[in-house]
């Protein structure tokens, strides 16, 4: 393609800020609920370090614990509990949207699949709660 065609035929390129998606609730909260995916990660770092260190013996087992009561990563789990939080109850939004369940001629209401998923995430964490005070 010559120079000349190109400049003749101009096309429109809206120039957009890098924060755009600031100025919208629901592109926010998108970008907010996929941010969390990072805290996630460094959730499942932290239980690899604990494997490793449950693998090498005692003392670094023991050595791990006390890094787990560092303020700093006292803190930190402290935000990544929140993330996770944040990331399961968007979830369990994002599913009562995707996922229509039916009883013969009726549909199920969205906030109710929703409830019922929020429902079972708290029984099953209490189960397991128990399970970890108890044994």
């Amino acid at each position: 393609m010559r120079t000349e065609e190109r400049r003749r035929y101009p096309v429109y390129v809206r120039r957009v800020p890098r924060t755009w998606w600031l100025r919208t609730g629901p592109y926010a909260r998108f970008a907010l609920r996929e941010f969390t995916a990072v805290f996630a990660a460094i959730f499942s770092l932290i239980l690899l370090l604990f494997l490793s260190a449950l693998s090498q013996g005692r003392e670094d087992y023991e050595g791990f614990l006390q890094w787990l009561h560092l303020p700093a990563v006292v803190a930190l789990s402290a935000v990544i509990l929140a993330a996770m939080i944040y990331h399961a109850l968007t979830w369990f939004r994002l599913t009562a949207h995707i996922q229509v369940i039916r009883l013969g001629r009726k549909v199920v209401p969205r906030s109710v699949v929703a409830a019922a998923l929020v429902g079972v995430w708290l029984v099953v964490s209490a189960v397991v709660a128990y399970l970890h005070v108890w044994f």
